[in-house]
């Protein structure tokens, strides 16, 4: 067993050595072909396609930004995306933009850490590098990036200079659990400045390093309160946690005690129960012991990061590889140490935690890594995230459809449609053209197939247009008058036999398309 590891560190965790150029540009151009592969087989789902929609709303930026007010993401995003737009004047900025900010991550991981290709290997092929931050296109992949610019800037930049503050603050303003980051690396940092006093003998007195850290974390925290300014409050109130039937205080506690039951378990692609998750989150944290304040900054940050899932908002893969980003940022920062205390001859008891900290690493990295490989997998089988592209194709080839008025239900089915089609969308609950869904708990929330068809007509006799209507709903798979919930104490829907009969009645049904991966697979109806 000693042996295993022995040759499972010289192998992974070994000082970085000397390299040749080739076989780290072979790395990226690998990567780039992955990634290319799987882009030309991505079709934009909703939450992508809402984002380009929000960016490219108003007349000027201000606009923008007085819209982008409560919807829940921070601004840098959506900046990024109207001007991109500005520029290029195309809706394929959408996922140029996300494959450039992915592109610079890898980049930064082949070319400047201090990992042995090994480990980059793993990295880069991760679900979260290989697809979640960089062919998908949201808002969660610029955290990677600053968080691996950040520690490719530390050493140099620890003690002088506000380049680390601006970073912090371009962190602060890409999402929520980004945010949270920044809180637990302003305490690495000021730890690490105060460790450093220690070892020196100079004890705990105030410094230029500590007036230079001061002023960097004012700027870290205006970026972290113009992020709070930007997402609350939220008019996206179907998102928020229902606590009318359980207690937060003891979802709080749970969640820092198991955050593996929290949306952190997300990293185990279901593989694991939340305990095993646990422990390999915990456990992954050990092998910064060498560096203690890297070691309770990823303790600090697991902790809040499980907490707010916990508390106030529910996660998903995305938000909680964000948290893996900075355990590996911090992984970075620490190397020269870590791989120096790796090869250190110490007793048996010092080495065991770091030990046991570098195999729950790898067992975590070696989980996304399968999970990269099954996202190939998917794109090779022609398994797509929404029909949405398909629909665009059936339009484009029915000239009669150019114009016609398209209303779906349930109503978040038309949220991708803009990067596929330019025909005007109603939203059927807000009675409105667009194709932004407020997910809030105010306005309709029960709806029916009678009504839907209503609309429908109402729609064709004032605009005088044809109709198409999505369904995701199959009517010979409907229960009459059974209650479907559009979201979890949300919108609901349902349809009776009499209702059924006149839809089939008034419409034709021109397209029945495959499940998706996601639920953005419908019936595609034309009003008769």
């Amino acid at each position: 067993m000693t042996r295993s590891l022995q040759i499972l560190d010289d192998w992974l965790f070994a000082p970085k050595r000397d390299r040749r150029s080739w076989p780290d540009l072979l790395l990226l151009a690998g990567w780039i072909a992955l990634v290319g592969f799987q882009i030309a087989h991505h079709v934009m789902w909703r939450d992508e396609v809402r984002a380009l929609t929000i960016a490219l709303n108003g007349d000027n930026l201000i606009a923008m930004l007085r819209g982008l007010h409560g919807e829940g993401h921070p601004a840098l995003w959506y900046l990024l995306l109207r001007g991109a737009h500005a520029v290029f004047g195309r809706v394929e900025v959408l996922p140029g933009v996300a494959f450039v900010i992915g592109l610079l991550t890898v980049a930064l991981l082949i070319f400047r850490s201090p990992f042995p290709r090994p480990l980059v290997l793993l990295l880069i092929t991760s679900h979260a590098l290989l697809f979640e931050y960089v062919v998908m296109a949201r808002n969660y992949g610029i955290s990677a990036l600053f968080l691996f610019a950040i520690a490719a800037c530390y050493p140099a930049h620890r003690d002088r200079g506000l380049l680390l503050g601006a970073l912090l603050f371009l962190l602060a303003n890409t999402n929520v659990v980004g945010a949270i980051m920044v809180g637990a690396f302003l305490l690495f940092w000021l730890l690490d400045l105060l460790e450093t006093q220690l070892a020196n003998q100079f004890g705990w007195r105030w410094t230029p390093q500590l007036t230079n850290f001061a002023i960097n974390a004012v700027s870290a925290t205006i970026g972290v309160a113009i992020c709070a300014v930007t997402m609350l409050p939220t008019y996206n109130d179907a998102a928020a946690r229902d606590w009318s039937h359980a207690s937060p205080l003891a979802a709080a506690v749970l969640s820092l005690v198991n955050p593996g039951a929290t949306s952190l378990g997300a990293l185990f692609a279901n593989l694991l129960t939340s305990i095993a998750g646990s422990v390999l989150l915990f456990g992954a944290t050990l092998g910064l012991l060498s560096r203690r304040p890297a070691f309770l900054a990823a303790i600090a940050a697991l902790l809040l990061t499980s907490l707010f899932f916990a508390v106030a908002a529910n996660g998903a893969y995305r938000h909680a590889a964000v948290w893996l980003c900075f355990l590996i940022a911090l992984y970075w920062i620490g190397w020269g140490r870590i791989t120096a205390a790796t090869s250190a001859s110490r007793a048996w008891h010092d080495r065991l935690l770091p030990a046991v900290g570098r195999v729950s690493l790898l067992l975590v990295l070696a989980i996304q890594s399968a999970a990269g490989i099954n996202d190939l997998r998917s794109a090779a089988r022609g398994i797509v995230a929404s029909r949405s592209a398909d629909l665009g194709r059936l339009i484009a080839s029915r000239p009669d459809l150019a114009n016609a008025i398209i209303l779906s239900e349930p109503e978040y089915l038309v949220e991708a449609l803009p990067y596929y089609v330019k025909n005007p969308l109603y939203l059927a609950r807000d009675r409105k053209l667009g194709s932004v869904v407020i997910f809030s708990r105010k306005g309709r929330m029960d709806s029916d197939l009678g009504e839907t068809l209503r609309l429908a007509r109402e729609l064709r006799d004032t605009r005088g247009a044809p109709v198409i209507i999505l369904l995701a709903y199959r009517l010979d798979e409907m229960v009459p008058d059974r209650i479907h919930d559009e979201g979890e104490d949300w919108r609901t829907f349902r349809a009776s036999d009499a209702q059924v009969s006149d839809f089939r009645a008034a419409t034709t049904l021109i397209r029945r398309f495959d499940p998706a991966k996601t639920d953005e697979s419908f019936d595609v109806y034309l009003l008769n």
